[in-house]
C-alpha cells in the first residue's frame, strides 16, 4: 500500500498534534498585581486619570488577558464625576521570548451600554510599583 503525500501530510499533523498536547505546558504566565495594574493606569496619562477605586481583576478564559475595574477620577475637571472603566490588560510575548503585560484598553459605558467611552487602542506595557523608601 502506497501513501500519497497529503495522506502522509495529514497523518504527520496528526501525529504531532498529539504529542504537542502531551507536552509539558510551557513556563507559567507572569502574574499581574493590583499595584502594577494601578500605577500604570495613575502614570499612564496623569493628567486626565487617577485611580480613587481599584475593584478587583476579572479574568476571562483566555489566561492571557485580564480585565481590571477601577473606578477614575480626571484631576483636571472641576465637578466632573468619577467614572467606572475596565481596564483590559493582556500579557503579549516580545521578539526575545519574555512575556509582559500591557494595558490595551480602557472602557467604559457610563453614558449608557450602547455607548462606549474610552480607548481602545493602547499599548502600554505595565510597570511595577516603585519601591517604598527605606527608613
Amino acid at each position: 500500500m502506497k501513501l500519497s503525500f497529503w495522506r502522509a501530510a495529514v497523518l504527520m499533523l496528526l501525529l504531532s498534534g498529539c504529542l504537542g498536547c502531551l507536552a509539558p505546558p510551557g513556563a507559567p504566565a507572569p502574574p499581574l498585581s493590583a499595584a502594577a495594574a494601578q500605577n500604570t493606569l495613575d502614570s499612564w496619562n496623569p493628567s486626565f486619570c487617577k485611580v480613587k477605586e481599584f475593584y478587583g481583576f476579572f479574568q476571562p478564559v483566555n489566561r492571557a488577558e485580564q480585565v481590571a475595574y477601577v473606578l477614575l477620577d480626571n484631576p483636571d475637571a472641576t465637578g466632573g464625576k468619577p467614572k467606572v472603566f475596565a481596564a483590559r490588560f493582556r500579557l503579549l510575548t516580545l521578539a526575545d521570548g519574555q512575556q509582559r503585560w500591557f494595558l490595551t484598553s480602557l472602557l467604559s459605558h457610563s453614558a449608557g451600554l450602547s455607548r462606549r467611552q474610552g480607548w481602545d487602542n493602547l499599548m502600554v506595557p505595565v510597570k511595577p510599583p516603585a519601591p517604598a523608601p527605606a527608613k
